[in-house]
């Protein structure tokens, strides 16, 4: 059972444990890694985290890195370094541990890819990485002529939060402050108003709320979303019918190169205020008497409608705060 924990990148149990890796590297392969001081001219920035791991005593038995990666591997990608356990406490998992650690860091940073690098003179480490779904990936950077390197990569899927809420419930407002917040941390991040995707006259009977056309919409701009590098991406949109999660997940999916997709992680955030607010917003919105009698008739109706489909993963109240505090409240019971 080992503990990891996020450190400074200057933490000198993390470099210590360094300093034994590079002599272990230069013991294989005759020289220390190319790149042994990489973490003194990281740009500022480009650190997503350092952590060490411990065992129960809390001994310091192994450390791993992940940062933006700033070579050329695509768009979102970062890059695994040091990752290091003791030869005392190898064979039980820990490497394992300490990756999907560094996976979670990479996801919350709004990453779409890993890679990492490593040799042909670490059999152990082949072997690991091909097994927790790491594929072989082509060199870059200062091992791609590098015969005795071999690089590897791992798609992570696209991250949707879906902020749904009846009219005046304030869903617009509350998504884009969602994606300033995920911005202003530096996490890699799109928003798209759902509504705007599907604003078309005339309607067809079958779908008078244009569903089909924003699902439509939706799968053919998310390969461009993912191709400049964003993992995050925030979506205002009414959500009512039982599949539109799926929709959700498959119009997001990326192609697996073992075949097939692999699904976005989706997560339906429900907004709701007071009914007296958001009539109160209607009115605001627009000044149109015609407006503010269907917008009325249409919250209360939505509303209930919402509140009994019980889809959504969280519900938070916006109303009598900002819509920053509200998509933070959100942000943080979703885990994002």
């Amino acid at each position: 059972m080992i503990t990891v924990q996020r450190v400074e990148l200057d933490d000198p149990r993390a470099r210590s444990l360094w300093d034994e890796q590079q002599g272990e590297l230069a013991a294989r392969y005759g020289e220390p890694d190319i790149e042994f001081d990489f973490a003194d001219h990281m740009a500022p920035g480009d650190l997503i985290g350092s952590y060490l791991a411990l065992d129960a005593s809390g001994e310091a038995i192994g450390t791993g890195l992940v940062r933006w990666s700033p070579y050329d591997t695509g768009a979102g990608a970062v890059e695994v370094k040091r990752l290091y356990v003791r030869p005392a406490h190898r064979g039980h998992g820990h490497s394992r541990v300490i990756v999907g650690v560094l996976e979670q860091a990479a996801l919350r940073a709004g990453a779409v890819r890993v890679v990492l690098e490593t040799g042909v003179e670490q059999p152990e480490a082949l072997v690991l990485y091909e097994r927790i779904g790491y594929a072989r990936f082509p060199g870059y950077g200062e091992y791609k002529d590098d015969p005795r390197s071999v690089c590897f990569s791992k798609e992570l899927p696209t991250r949707v939060l879906v902020v749904n809420g009846s009219i005046g419930a304030g869903k617009t407002s509350v998504a884009e402050s969602a994606y300033d917040a995920l911005a202003d941390r530096g996490a890699h991040a799109a928003m798209i108003d759902g509504d705007f995707l599907c604003q078309a006259r005339p309607t067809q009977t079958e779908d008078p709320f244009n569903q089909e056309l924003l699902f439509a919409n939706l799968a053919a701009v998310a390969p461009v979303y993912r191709q400049a590098g964003f993992g995050y991406v925030v979506v205002a949109r009414v959500v009512e019918d039982l599949e539109d999660r799926a929709r959700y997940a498959q119009a997001f999916a990326v192609p697996s190169p073992a075949g097939g997709a692999m699904p976005a992680q989706v997560v339906i955030a429900r907004v709701t205020a007071p009914e007296s607010t958001r009539k109160d917003r209607i009115v605001h919105r627009d000044l149109d008497p015609a407006w503010h009698q269907w917008g009325h008739a249409r919250t209360v109706e939505l509303e209930a409608n919402l509140v009994s489909l019980q889809l959504d993963d969280v519900v938070v109240t916006n109303a009598d705060r900002s819509p920053r505090e509200t998509a933070e409240e959100l942000l943080e019971r979703v885990g994002w």
